[in-house]
């Protein structure tokens, strides 16, 4: 619907453009035919007498000179009259010359990232406006990128410590287990247990640090296909059992025993991975994980398939809120956690809810932090 408003609203301008052109080009002929008509009646009343006489004195009265001379007045006299013509016509056509020059310096302007708002004369109010938009929101994409970039490279800087942390653990414990093959078997076990650790650790570090090298949101392919909700959410829960009882927390599946609904699994596993992994990293010890799905019909009834987890922990500020969904920002600023990641899986999540048509929220109160993400299922008469 945006681009045909777009394009009436262009006629419109267009439309109004060329009727102020056209009305000065015509207020200027008919004036000029005033004054000029004004000035050949005056011309002809003060100093036709005098010409006249002059003419005799000059020409004597021979009626065919007489004539001639006439007849060439009135050809001089419609020469002037119609060379005016064109030349208020001229200036007319020039001046919407000028408004194109005018409007080329303003693109021209804007390109060359100039201080200051466009200006134009007031029939081109509507693409001053217009241009002026055009200007700010290019100037609010390029420093939201620039500091997207800023985030990146920073977040770049920080993997590349947080890669050499592990690394360096893992090369002393190795060094540990070779420089001393008598150590106690449960001693060498236990340091092949933290060597693990470590790696795999490691292994997530290098995988966020690939994700940021290809990191680009701006084409995610959905194929989408009917499912069992239930047993998909189910299964991506029971994946994170083992983490969840090493954190002592509890995971709780909330909702029906069969649902059929209509997405990209993949995808949304995906997202619901990374909900989940979030609110067992942040999870208070000895609390309950929540996974609750269902599908709910809105007032205008729409039916949507929710999905919402839930963790008693941390809550996040209003400020971390309005940014969370952010590439590449950090909601922990502790560079210890090793939960901390590179603000890429909740950026990730809101692409690919809103590839479907949906979109994921965060709210956080009282130390309850929930993740609600929204996909669109149709009309509920499609579904009866």
């Amino acid at each position: 619907m945006e681009e045909p408003v777009r394009s009436q609203a262009r006629l419109d301008q267009t439309k109004r453009l060329s009727n102020a052109i056209l009305r000065r080009t015509v207020v200027n002929v008919v004036l000029f035919i005033v004054v000029y008509l004004v000035l050949f009646a005056g011309f002809m009343t003060t100093l036709g007498s005098a010409v006249s006489n002059f003419v005799y004195e000059l020409l004597g009265y021979d009626y065919a000179l007489h004539t001639l001379a006439s007849n060439l007045f009135l050809v001089l006299t419609a020469i002037g009259f119609v060379a005016g013509i064109v030349l208020v016509v001229r200036s007319g056509i020039n001046r919407a010359l000028r408004y194109f020059d005018l409007l080329l310096d303003s693109v021209s302007d804007i390109l060359a990232k100039s201080d200051g708002p466009v200006m134009l004369p007031g029939e081109l109010a509507p693409t001053a406006m217009a241009l002026n938009t055009i200007k700010a929101t290019s100037e609010q994409n390029e420093r939201a990128a620039k500091a997207a970039e800023d985030r990146k490279n920073e977040l770049v800087v920080y993997l590349a410590h947080d890669i050499k942390t592990p690394l360096t653990s893992i090369i002393g414990y190795l060094t540990r287990l070779e420089e001393s093959p008598d150590l106690p078997l449960e001693v060498r076990e236990r340091y092949t247990g933290i060597t693990l650790d470590k790696a795999y650790r490691l292994e997530e570090l290098l995988d966020e640090f690939f994700e940021i090298t290809r990191y680009n949101l701006q084409a995610i392919p959905i194929e989408r296909s009917r499912f069992d909700a239930a047993l998909f959410v189910n299964q991506v829960v029971d994946e994170f059992f083992p983490l969840a009882e090493g954190r002592r927390l509890n995971l709780v599946y909330e909702g029906p025993a069969e649902l059929s609904v209509f997405a990209d699994a993949g995808r949304v596993a995906r997202v619901l991975n990374n909900v989940i992994k979030n609110a067992v990293a942040y999870a208070d010890p000895g609390t309950d994980v929540r996974v609750r799905t269902g599908l709910v019909t809105a007032v205008d009834g729409f039916v949507w398939w929710e999905l919402t987890v839930s963790d008693q922990g941390r809550e996040l500020s209003p400020q971390h809120l309005e940014r969370i969904f952010e590439k590449f920002y950090r909601a922990d600023e502790s560079r210890g956690s090793a939960a901390g990641g590179a603000g890429l899986a909740r950026a990730i999540s809101r692409e690919i809810a809103r590839a479907h048509g949906g979109d994921i929220y965060a709210s956080s109160d009282a130390g309850l932090t929930s993740f609600t993400v929204w996909v669109p299922q149709g009309p509920s008469v499609a579904r009866s």
